[in-house]
C-alpha cells in the first residue's frame, strides 16, 4: 500500500461522514450518512456543469460557505504516478463504481477495518473563508475505472453510456480554526497542509450532489 511521504506531514486520516442540518440523511456505500441534495446546509455543494472533454469527464462545482467560520475542504488528492512520490493533483477524484452507478469522491476515504496500511492516503486541505465560495473541477479519465485508495474488490470499468447515475461527494472540516495542520511539500515543491488523523475521524463531513444529469454528455 502506498505511503504518504509529505515533508512535515505526520498523521494518517480516515473519514467520518456527516452532514450539516440534516435530521434524516441517506446512507452512503461506506455505511455513513451524507447530506441530501434537497437540503441547503450552511456549507453547500452546487454542481455547475457536467461535460465530456475528449477522453475525460469533467464536473465543475462550487462549495459555498455560509457559516461564520472558515472551513477546510478535504479535496487535495495526490497523484503518485510511477515514482510513487505524491504530487498534488488539483482536479483528481477517486472513482467508485457499483452496478450502473458511479460516484466521484474528493474527500478522505476510510481505510477498511480488515486492512493494515503503513500510511493511508491523506488529502491536503484548502481553506474557504466565511461567506466565500470555492470553485473546483473534478476530472476523471474515460472510460470510468475503479480508482480507490484501498480497493477491496476487482477493478471495474464502465463506458459512460453504461452509467445511469452519477454523483459527486466532497469532504470538509467545519471549523478550520479547531484543526491542527502540518505544513509540507509535494514532490514538486508545492506547499500542502494536512490535518491529523484523530480529529478528522470525527469531524469530516461529506456533501453529496445527488444524482447528476448525463443528458447530452454521453
Amino acid at each position: 500500500m502506498r505511503a504518504l511521504l509529505l515533508a512535515g506531514a505526520c498523521g494518517a486520516l480516515v473519514i467520518m461522514v456527516g452532514c450539516t442540518r440534516a435530521p434524516e440523511r441517506p446512507v452512503n456505500p461506506e455505511g455513513r450518512r451524507v447530506a441530501p441534495s434537497d437540503v441547503k446546509p450552511d456549507v453547500e455543494l452546487k454542481v455547475e456543469s457536467v461535460a465530456r472533454e475528449a477522453d475525460t469527464l469533467a464536473v465543475t462545482y462550487a462549495v459555498h460557505n455560509r457559516t461564520a467560520r472558515a472551513v477546510l475542504l478535504v479535496d487535495g488528492l495526490m497523484d503518485f504516478g510511477a515514482s510513487g512520490h505524491p504530487t498534488l493533483a488539483p482536479e483528481r477524484a477517486y472513482v467508485d463504481l457499483s452496478g450502473d452507478s458511479a460516484v466521484l469522491l474528493r474527500m478522505l476515504v476510510r481505510v477498511p477495518e480488515n486492512l493494515d496500511v503503513e500510511a493511508p492516503e491523506v488529502p491536503a486541505v484548502s481553506r474557504v473563508e466565511p461567506g466565500a465560495t470555492a470553485s473546483r473541477r473534478a476530472v476523471v479519465p474515460l472510460p470510468l475505472r475503479t480508482s480507490l485508495p484501498y480497493p477491496t474488490g476487482p477493478e471495474l470499468t464502465r463506458e459512460l453510456a453504461q452509467v445511469r447515475e452519477l454523483r459527486l461527494r466532497v469532504g470538509y472540516l467545519p471549523d478550520a480554526e479547531g484543526v491542527t495542520l502540518h505544513a509540507g511539500t509535494d514532490s514538486r515543491g508545492h506547499p500542502v497542509q494536512t490535518p491529523e488523523y484523530g480529529p478528522t475521524v470525527t469531524r469530516q463531513q461529506v456533501l453529496d450532489s445527488g444524482p447528476l444529469s448525463l443528458d447530452g454528455v454521453r
